[in-house]
């Protein structure tokens, strides 16, 4: 009757390795949600000035900026052309 007892045995043995897979793939997707709630706060954080002066007909800070940077960049681009020639 060993078998038996041998059968059972490796039965619960698996059925406690799956039990603490499950538990680690839980964790896991807890751990990896927590992450993705953080990532949309983040978002909402930078999305909302920018909606908030857009709705007041203002261009926000974030607009400000980005005209900032492409003018810079213009000015690079020129002042290269002009390097090469």
């Amino acid at each position: 009757m060993s078998g038996g007892l041998n059968s059972i045995d490796a039965v619960k043995k698996k059925i406690k390795v799956l039990q603490e897979q499950a538990e680690e793939a839980e964790e896991r997707a807890e751990k990896l949600q927590s992450e993705v709630d953080k990532e949309k706060r983040s978002r909402e954080e930078v999305h909302t000035p920018v909606e908030r002066g857009a709705q007041r007909g203002e261009p926000g800070r974030a607009q400000d900026r980005l005209t900032t940077a492409l003018q810079k960049l213009d000015e690079v681009e020129k002042s290269a052309d002009e390097s090469e020639r």
